[in-house]
């Protein structure tokens, strides 16, 4: 059996034994890892929460903590194209058997305890439990976290040797489940953190001063990056983005290869983050920081999937995502000067979204994710863009068609709207 293969047993076994749906709550995940021998506290963590730049800041952290010497992981969520993505071990992917070991205890666990007979751990809280068991078996000098729907009841938040909670910015997005205003999804996410550990908050005028109450109450100790740095002198192109951070202490310029307005604001939070980490991790330095955020490596996001045709993807889901890839493309790419190829899913603000993408002018080719329930259909992503004010150019169930009709009039694609709608199109770009 290859790799492959054996990571869709691992997916496949992980899903028999879960429950359906997201179910927030940690109480049993708690229990699956009390049985397992509490594995959460065996390594140390950098947990990441918040609604945009999760996963970019969490892989720049993870960067500077390898330049730094220190052997380090990388847990993310969703995957792109295939499960192995979810956890990267000094930069190379946990193997399918240690996936499969970690599966075949939690399976002894779910099926042996009464508790669990009607009470299934999730999806989620299983990989999540899964991934935890490698680390504890694995012992990085620290793993970076990023959350998945991100607060106090997510799964990720089982974890106990936090160095640093960091929160990007935050967004409306599961509202469902974290509340239905920006001050009630924030709480859920300044819930994590931890007494007597630092706390960086990116900073919003609306929720510092919730962000600094909440701190209190537990005994953090809380970070507000925007009072405490200022990014200056921007630039960025398809090659990667260049930035100043200024602080009491000076000016330093940096370089990611992740490209957009919005990276600068996530290696700076890296940067920020990284000074922050290095009291308790001391080979971080100056310089290692600085190169580690110009080798940070991170999917998804403006990336180049095809040069010819020129194809980028880009994985933005809700307003906040949106606005800052339309800033991106406008400063890259004049109006009128690329097309888009569009697929969204239903449960997420699609008209706030697609409203922000006026100014672009650019053609739209709506599709969807092919075997995907939670897409919205291509008929319905066309009309719900040509109500949005957008110049919809056709609907095709093939996400490839799309881009090949895009592509036609020799002009830039740009593939946005959905991680899934990413993972499909990476996973398929050889058909195009």
């Amino acid at each position: 059996m290859n790799e492959k293969n054996k990571f869709e047993l691992v997916e496949a076994k992980l899903a028999q034994m879960a429950s359906p749906g997201i179910r927030p709550g940690l109480a049993r995940l708690a229990r699956l890892l009390r049985e397992a021998g509490s594995p959460q506290g065996k390594f140390p963590a950098v947990y990441i929460v918040g609604t945009n730049g999760k996963g970019s800041t969490a892989a720049g952290i993870y960067s500077v903590l390898r330049a730094s010497g220190y052997g380090a992981a990388l847990y993310t969520s969703p995957h792109l194209v295939d499960f192995s993505e979810r956890l990267v071990i000094d930069g190379e992917r946990a193997l399918a058997e240690e996936w499969l070991d970690a599966a075949s205890e939690l399976e002894g666990i779910v099926h042996s305890a009464d508790y669990f007979r009607d009470n299934l751990p999730t999806y989620f809280e299983l990989v999540t439990a899964a991934a935890i068991l490698i680390l504890a078996r694995r012992k990085p000098d620290a793993a970076v976290f990023e959350a998945g729907m991100g607060g106090r009841l997510d799964a990720s938040n089982i974890l106990s040797d936090v160095a640093l909670s960091v929160v990007v910015p935050i967004g409306m997005d599961h509202t469902e489940f974290l509340g239905d205003t920006i001050e009630k999804i924030a709480a859920e996410k300044f819930a994590v953190m931890r007494k007597d550990t630092p706390a960086l908050f990116f900073g919003d005028e609306r929720l510092d001063g919730l962000f600094r109450e909440a701190a209190a109450r537990c005994g953090a100790l809380a970070h507000v990056f925007s009072e405490e740095y200022r990014i200056t002198e921007r630039s960025y192109s398809l090659d990667g983005t260049r930035f100043t951070l200024s602080d009491g202490a000076g000016s330093r310029e940096y370089f990611t290869p992740l490209v957009g307005s919005f990276q600068a604001d996530n290696a700076a939070m890296s940067v920020a983050a990284s000074r922050l980490l290095a009291g308790r991790f001391p080979h971080i330095t100056e310089d290692s920081i600085k190169r580690g955020i110009s080798e940070t490596e991170w999917h998804g996001r403006m990336e180049i999937v095809s040069r010819s045709p020129l194809v980028i993807v880009d994985g933005g889901h809700n307003p906040h995502a949106m606005k800052r890839l339309s800033e991106t493309l406008a400063g890259i790419f004049p109006k009128g000067g690329l097309s888009v190829v569009l697929a969204m899913m239903k449960d997420k603000d699609i008209s706030g979204a697609l409203s922000l993408m006026r100014p672009l002018e650019a053609e739209v080719y709506c599709t969807e994710v092919p075997g995907l329930e939670r897409s919205l259909g291509a008929d319905g992503m066309r009309e719900t863009a040509e109500r949005a004010g957008l110049r919809a150019a056709g609907a095709y169930s093939d996400p490839i068609a799309a881009i090949r009709a895009a592509a036609g009039g020799g002009l830039p694609v740009v593939c946005c709207g959905s991680l899934y709608l990413v993972g499909y199109i990476k996973a398929h770009i050889d058909e195009l």
